[in-house]
C-alpha cells in the first residue's frame, strides 16, 4: 500500500528501560539531544533520533515528531506487546514484533486509501471488551499510548495541554475530518504507565489531569465529561475524562 511509515517512540530519561523495541520491530527512539549518547549506548541496533533540548514535555515533542516525520505512528516506550482481541483456538493472543510492525503498516495503508489522517487500534487489550460485530471503526478516539497520523492534515498539538494530547488530537480530528480508522481487533499492552520514572512521571498529577480536562471542556464543550464512579468500578484518577464523538 505504498511507502512504509516510521514508528517513533518518544522517550525521556528511560534509556535503560525501553521496552517497546523488544515488542515492535523497526522502531525509532526520539529523545532529547542531551540524552542521545546514553540512549545509543543502552539501545544497540536501534535507530535514535535527537530533538533539541528546548523541546520539553510530551506534547511539544509530539508536535516536533509530526513535523519532522510527516506520516508517523507514535508509541510509548513502555509497550510490552501487541495482542489479538479476538479468540481463535490454537492462536496465541500476543503477536510477534514483526507482525506488530506489519499491522501498523497495514493500518496506515488503509487510512491512506480511505483518506483519513488519524488511525490506531483498540484502547483495551481485554478480549471481553471486543465486539466481533464491529472489528473496524471509522469514528471515535485514539489512545495516547499508540496512534498514527498522516501528513497533510490540519492536526496539531496544543502546548497548554500537558497530559491529554490524545483527547485533543481526537477531538480536533473529529472537528476537521470526522472520520478516523480504528482496528479494534488488536491492542497494545503497557507496563507501569503511571508509576514508571522518567517520561511524564515528573509532572503527571491529579491536579494536572483536572486542569487539562477543564481546558478540553472549554474547547469541545459537552463532548468532554468527567469520569464518574459506577457500580462496577471507581475512578482511579480524579480529573480523568471521557470524549464522546457525536457521530
Amino acid at each position: 500500500m505504498g511507502e512504509e511509515i516510521k514508528i517513533v517512540v518518544p522517550s525521556h530519561l528511560r534509556y535503560d528501560r525501553v521496552k517497546t523495541t523488544k515488542a515492535m520491530a523497526n522502531c525509532i527512539l526520539c529523545v532529547p539531544q542531551s540524552q542521545y549518547e546514553l540512549y545509543r549506548e543502552y539501545n544497540k541496533n536501534v535507530e535514535v533520533v535527537a530533538h533539541p533540548d528546548s523541546i520539553v514535555g510530551l506534547t511539544p515533542k509530539r508536535q516536533w515528531i509530526y513535523e519532522h516525520f510527516g506520516d508517523v505512528f507514535m508509541i510509548d516506550d513502555d509497550m510490552v506487546g501487541m495482542t489479538r482481541n479476538y479468540s481463535e483456538k490454537g492462536v496465541k493472543g500476543r503477536v510477534s514484533k514483526k507482525l506488530a510492525y506489519d499491522l501498523v503498516q497495514h493500518a496506515a495503508g488503509v487510512a491512506k486509501e480511505i483518506g483519513v489522517y488519524l488511525f490506531g487500534f483498540s484502547k483495551s487489550p481485554m478480549p471481553t471488551s471486543y465486539n466481533p460485530m464491529q472489528p473496524i471503526k471509522l469514528t471515535g478516539s485514539v489512545m495516547g499510548g499508540a496512534f498514527g497520523m498522516l501528513k497533510g492534515s490540519k492536526l496539531h498539538f496544543k502546548t497548554d495541554l500537558v497530559l491529554t494530547e490524545d483527547y485533543w488530537v481526537s477531538g480536533l480530528n473529529a472537528h476537521y475530518h470526522r472520520m478516523c480508522y480504528l482496528d479494534e481487533r488488536f491492542a497494545f499492552k503497557f507496563s507501569n504507565t503511571f508509576a514508571n520514572k522518567g517520561g511524564c512521571a515528573a509532572y503527571r498529577t491529579q491536579s494536572k489531569e483536572l486542569q487539562d480536562t477543564l481546558k478540553l471542556k472549554k474547547y469541545f464543550g459537552n463532548a468532554i465529561t468527567l469520569k464518574q464512579d459506577t457500580h462496577l468500578s471507581k475512578v482511579k484518577i480524579k480529573g480523568a475524562r471521557t470524549l464522546k464523538i457525536p457521530f
